[in-house]
């Protein structure tokens, strides 16, 4: 099934692009300083082709300022809506630079700052802050689009996202716009952020009393099996954008196909009148043994001021 979903995508991606005219991307820069809003809901909160056995879906806002000479900030405030833990989960505060090299070559250069709520169960939530680029290579009928990230939570993190995109722009006028953009991206990653965010949801217990004896502790660690740069996920995406004098509206389903299940080991140290005993269990979640593709999607809505 996912080898004919894979397939289904690409003929479709090569029979557009095909039949499609280039279309040269505008340039990054803004010609002059704008502001706008922008709310979305997401469907499902999917990292490298992994999410949470329970669905967790998001709303959330985001304010953008994108001055003329390339700079840009955004801040956006995330809204869980699972049941039984809705509310707020965590903002990220970033500050960027678009730039372009000639006609075929643009991206972006930013960093990110990330707050969390006390009670964020979040699968990523141990990274405090990210640098990183993007490097964007116009191929007339195609985009050759690449990131690359360092993430920074208890261990430094690194991941690369390489991928190809065609921008099809269907109508065009004053006050609107039709823009579909299918791509397939893949996600490789160090692994240091799924260990910590483990050893977050798993902190162990301190000094505990054990039966009316002296203090006790009970302390874990869980780290990852088999360390390594590995290939994680494909997604495949279908955006489709509409432009209407101010407002934008934006879908974006995505299918994720996971790949290398990520194990974890478990040591749980405990400390009772000086005894110390440590015992080992494997500690991987029930959703990562049993990885399935997923599918899911963001909606949004935006206005320019």
């Amino acid at each position: 099934m996912t080898n004919k979903i894979y397939l289904t995508f690409l003929t479709l991606l090569i029979s557009i692009i095909a039949t499609a005219q280039p279309m040269r991307k505008s340039s990054s820069k803004n010609d002059s300083t704008s502001f706008k809003i922008q709310t979305n809901y997401l469907s499902n909160y999917v990292y490298n082709g992994r999410s949470d056995s329970i669905k967790t879906p998001y709303f959330y806002t985001t304010a953008s300022l994108n001055f003329a000479n390339g700079i840009y900030t955004n801040f956006s405030i995330n809204y869980l809506l699972t049941p039984g833990q809705r509310g707020y989960d965590f903002s990220e505060l970033t500050l960027g630079y678009n730039y372009a090299i000639g006609e075929k070559i643009a991206g972006e250069v930013y960093g990110s700052k990330y707050f969390y709520s006390s009670q964020s169960n979040l699968l990523s939530g141990n990274i405090t802050s990210d640098v990183g680029f993007t490097f964007n290579y116009d191929l007339n009928y195609l985009n050759f689009h690449n990131s690359f990230d360092i993430f920074f939570s208890n261990k430094t993190d690194v991941q690369l996202v390489p991928g190809f995109e065609k921008e099809i722009q269907l109508s065009s006028g004053k006050f609107n716009k039709l823009i579909i953009t299918p791509a397939i991206y893949s996600s490789f990653s160090s692994l240091n952020f799924y260990e910590s965010t483990i050893n977050k949801r798993f902190p162990g217990l301190k000094n505990p009393k054990i039966q009316g004896q002296a203090d006790a502790s009970i302390l874990s660690n869980t780290s990852v099996d088999k360390k390594g740069f590995k290939f994680l996920d494909i997604e495949l995406s279908f955006p489709v954008s509409y432009d209407l004098n101010k407002w934008n509206i934006s879908l974006t389903p995505t299918y994720a196909i996971p790949f290398n299940k990520v194990s974890t080991t478990s040591l749980y140290t405990s400390t009772l009148n000086g005894m110390t005993k440590t015992v080992s269990i494997n500690s991987t979640p029930y959703s990562e043994n049993h990885l399935n593709n997923i599918f899911f999607f963001d909606l949004g809505i935006t206005y320019n001021f």
